[in-house]
């Protein structure tokens, strides 16, 4: 039996400094939104600078649809406000605010780690699973270092009922009991999705985190803020960081990655491993705004379906490349890969996800309108405003 938490909109323990941030002036009560893309955005994630909410609504407050009904909403770590919406192409949408007690909403968006398994740091939305190896699987000798991938069909957090399963009742997580599974191989690569720098014409893999700070769960987004081990990037002793969160309705996770300690320029890559069951099921996008993969699974003789990853930039990278893996690993024989520069100070931002043939992607060419899409949405965003 899954249970469902409950996520309660943190009046009670917001941050002073996002107390003090409530507009003090304003005293509206309506939240607009405007989609000026050329596309229907479905169950989609609106978000709101929460310091323009009037200092009225501080100790609590619903939103109200037109129609009357509640709308799912979260507060963010970062004094966000975000509310789910569904707007047509051109459509703009009002919402009503209005003072109440705090909203209980289900928690769909969830980041856990694992210290029962090797500090997993794992987590979900409606849509996929993704997986982080920890310290612990490092110390003991592992040399992962891309995004592992949990595939889901159903819209509620499982990934803590599969370890679970898995851990105390021998049930294997690699075999789809109802609600996905896991049939991705990562290896040393940079698996669905990672972003690694270059040196001397090699990738600088980053095997595992060190560090993993869970900001948020909640109805419509997970956040979590990852340091890495430290590397040596030429003659630097570097450390990575990365902040990376999931909404709900999203199969893709925004990911802003620095380095500190860097003192000259490098090449930063972000890419996918191509495995030899599928070695020519890769795209690119229209100016090289994304790329993308059609992975077969590990087993593809088992039913496993297809999962579907991408990488959409918002800057568009210097380059794409498919580049052989010499030698191979295991099954993994290439990677397919964008190359940008990367500069000391700077902060890059990139999208990453993956969707699952038995989990509502319908083929390779609804994955490529879904990345085009995605990539539009980010160059053209939904306007918002509290009058």
């Amino acid at each position: 039996m899954v249970s469902r938490k409950r996520y309660y909109t943190p009046f009670s323990v917001l941050s002073a400094a996002a107390i003090l941030t409530l507009g003090s002036c304003s005293a509206g009560s309506t939240l607009s939104v405007h989609n000026p893309s050329s596309h229907h955005r479905y169950a989609c994630v609106a978000e709101i600078d929460a310091s323009a909410l009037p200092e009225k609504f501080a100790s609590g407050f619903e939103i109200l649809d037109n129609d009357g009904r509640k709308v799912v909403y979260q507060l963010t770590y970062d004094n966000k406000l975000l509310i789910e919406t569904d707007i047509r192409a051109g459509e703009t949408k009002h919402y009503k605010l209005k003072k109440s007690t705090a909203q209980a909403f289900d928690t769909v968006c969830v980041s856990q780690i694992r210290y029962d398994f090797q500090d997993d740091f794992t987590w979900e939305n409606d849509r996929g699973g993704y997986r982080l190896y920890g310290p612990a699987y490092r110390n003991g000798g592992g040399n992962v270092s891309g995004y592992d991938i949990w595939t889901k069909s159903v819209g509620y957090p499982v990934l803590a009922q599969r370890y679970h399963d898995h851990c105390q009742k021998g049930i294997s997580y690699h075999k789809d009991h109802g609600s996905g599974m896991d049939a991705y191989t990562v290896g040393r690569t940079l698996g669905a999705g990672m972003n690694a720098l270059v040196d001397n014409g090699s990738i600088a893999y980053p095997c595992a985190y060190e560090k993993c700070e869970i900001l948020e769960n909640g109805p419509l987004r997970t956040t979590a803020h990852i340091t890495c081990f430290p590397e040596v990037i030429g003659t630097d002793t570097v450390v990575e960081s990365r902040v990376v969160s999931l909404d709900k309705g999203s199969w893709m996770n925004k990911t802003t990655v620095t380095y500190s300690n860097l003192s000259t320029a490098h090449e930063l890559v972000t890419g996918i491993v191509i495995h030899k069951q599928n070695k020519r099921g890769y795209s690119i996008g229209k100016d090289n705004r994304f790329i993308a993969y059609a992975d077969l699974t590990d087993n593809p003789d088992n039913g496993n379906g297809v999962i579907f990853i991408g990488i959409v930039s918002p800057t568009r990278p210097d380059s794409v490349s498919v580049t052989p893996l010499n030698p191979a690993q295991g099954d993994a024989v290439a990677q397919i890969i964008n190359h940008t520069s990367y500069a000391p100070g700077q902060s890059y931002t990139y999208y990453w996800g993956a969707g699952w043939s038995k989990g509502g992607v319908r083929g390779m060419q609804h994955w490529e309108q879904y990345l085009t899409d995605f990539y539009e949405e980010l160059q053209v965003p939904l306007e918002t405003k509290i009058k």
